[in-house]
């Protein structure tokens, strides 16, 4: 068995964070930065199934990437595709089984989202820019995922309504850039709208996501000079993202709007210390 096709499948590196936005969502929920084994299994819970949509993705994707990407586990034979089935299924009961443990808002989540992934790899695949609306979704909902563990959404859902747009943005970008490699395989927001309308779509993106992080403190929410600081930081790696896009530097713009997602995080936690 090819232990590192495996890994690389579910991309343990998205996974990862997927676990920490959980950490920061359950942080900002109940004010304090604590970890418990009810924490943990959230986490855990969230690794596996962002593990098991990355595979059931690569699954469904398997005649694509052996024209695009032939290095990857599936269309170089390091994985076989019924192998990567039975793992991607093994690694979504387990997550919502670990969901169980927590509470049935945490179970409800982990449910939706396992199927709402199963359904677009399935059978919406080739609509990209619902993939980019999926994709967002479960960034957003990773935090609110740890903020079921206390049940307490009244702040955590403006962060996470701020993580969606932002992300949503950055994967408009992301097809902007794979626009070419996309064209007769699956259709993008890009193929759709115009180029110049494309620019002022994410600049609206992130521009709603930098307000809702703004009136979370503005609002008394969440507080602390390190909260608005970083936030500020992030509106401006968002700005020079939006800039490198209009002058058509799609990758760059690309590392500049992972930054500003990264910071805006930093700041989530900052706001409860």
């Amino acid at each position: 068995m090819n232990v590192k096709g495996f890994i690389e499948l579910i991309r343990p590196l998205n996974c990862l964070l997927a676990a920490i936005a959980v950490f920061i969502g359950y942080s900002v929920s109940v004010s304090a930065i604590q970890i418990d084994l009810t924490l943990l299994i959230a986490m855990a819970s969230a690794f596996l199934i962002c593990g098991a949509g990355q595979a059931v993705n690569d699954v469904f994707d398997l005649e694509i990437d052996k024209k695009l990407h032939p290095k990857k586990p599936l269309p170089s034979g390091r994985v076989k595709v019924k192998n990567a089935r039975y793992f991607y299924m093994l690694l979504f009961i387990l997550g919502i089984l670990l969901s169980f443990f927590i509470n049935m808002a945490a179970l409800t989540i982990a449910l939706v989202f396992s199927v709402l992934l199963l359904v677009y790899s399935i059978f919406m695949k080739e609509y990209k820019y619902l993939g980019n609306i999926v994709v967002a979704l479960g960034t957003a909902f990773t935090l609110i995922y740890g903020a079921a563990i206390s049940l307490n959404f009244s702040v955590v859902v403006f962060l996470a309504a701020s993580a969606f747009f932002a992300n949503w943005g950055r994967e408009i970008i992301k097809d902007a850039e794979d626009l070419d490699a996309d064209r007769g395989f699956k259709k993008s927001l890009p193929m759709i709208i115009p180029k110049e309308f494309i620019k002022w779509i994410v600049l609206a993106l992130y521009i709603l996501a930098i307000v809702l992080a703004v009136y979370v403190w503005i609002s008394g929410l969440l507080s602390g000079i390190f909260y608005v600081g970083l936030i500020l930081i992030s509106a401006v790696f968002f700005m020079l993202s939006f800039l490198l896009l209009f002058r058509g530097k799609l990758s760059e713009a690309q590392t500049q709007s992972k930054i500003a997602m990264a910071v805006a995080l930093l700041a989530f936690l900052a706001g409860v210390l």
